[in-house]
């Protein structure tokens, strides 16, 4: 089943006098792009947090923010004086380079990460709590992709069945509009009115055929339309195979565009390109 680049999911546990509210998010991206925003005493773990993450996910921008605040029950907490003796220092930097800059409230200061401290912080619990939580932040993620990509597998062969459809209706055409096309080309040298060489014109009957020949191409989008369902039914990530047959299937739509000799096979081509486009945007958001 196709997994979807967009994703949420969130948890929060409660560790001691502290709640840590754990919100994990993706969206497409062409590689594994991570990113996590943590507290100070979480940042230790970033690795074993990035290796949970890739045993999970492939490809996407996944984004893992992890807030750690003190429970409403828990016992009044200190402020960090050296913290905030290098929060003044700073913002005197700041306000000597950028005078017109906007000062921070009080209010802003006391938000600030680092500033209220606990005896009662027990930073290895939490690292070892937030390790322990964190699969199953990933799971829901991925169950939540896997949703997304059900839905994206549902459009895709949707489409793709239209494209069969028309593959069909132009296949059964085919004999008629070559023939119609042949009988054309005999009505007008007749309306010319002069002697024509028999073995020359069956010799550009014979090539007007083959230029106009669209078996080639059609036989080629069914071939493909059937990697493509084989690719949505395959338990790994197909994304980019499915982007490589997105391109395939285009260029067998302008060859067959390329190759009109009616306004069926105009028409034809058109719907082909427009279906294909379609699919082609939904494709970028699978892993």
């Amino acid at each position: 089943m196709p997994q979807s680049m967009t994703g949420f999911a969130n948890q929060t546990v409660t560790v001691g006098e502290w709640n840590l509210s754990i919100e994990c998010k993706s969206v497409n991206s062409r590689f594994l792009d991570l990113t996590f925003k943590l507290p100070d005493v979480l940042k230790r773990s970033e690795p074993q947090f990035r290796k949970i993450v890739g045993e999970k996910i492939v490809r996407g921008k996944v984004e893992l923010t992890i807030r750690l605040e003190r429970a409403e029950n828990s016992p009044e907490a200190t402020v960090n004086e050296d913290k905030l003796v290098e929060m003044r220092l700073a913002l005197e930097k700041i306000g000597e380079l950028f005078p017109d800059a906007r000062a921070p409230t009080a209010l802003d200061i006391l938000m600030s990460q680092g500033i209220w401290v606990s005896d009662t912080l027990d930073a290895d619990t939490l690292n070892k709590e937030c390790i322990a939580v964190i699969p199953g932040v990933i799971e829901s993620l991925r169950d939540h992709r896997l949703g997304e990509g059900a839905r994206l597998e549902e459009l895709l062969l949707d489409r793709c069945g239209s494209i069969q459809t028309i593959v069909a209706n132009y296949r059964e055409q085919l004999p008629v509009l070559q023939s119609a096309q042949q009988q054309k080309l005999m009505d007008r040298i007749s309306a010319i009115d002069v002697a024509s060489d028999d073995k020359r014109l069956e010799e550009e009957l014979v090539f007007l055929a083959n230029k106009s020949d669209v078996a080639e191409e059609l036989d080629r989008l069914d071939a493909h339309l059937a990697a493509i369902g084989d690719a949505l039914s395959a338990n790994e990530p197909c994304g980019r195979r499915l982007d490589f047959l997105m391109q395939e299937l285009n260029r067998e739509a302008n060859t067959l565009g390329s190759k009109t000799t009616s306004l069926v096979t105009t028409n034809a081509a058109v719907e082909l390109k427009v279906l294909i486009e379609q699919m082609r945007e939904q494709v970028q958001n699978i892993e």
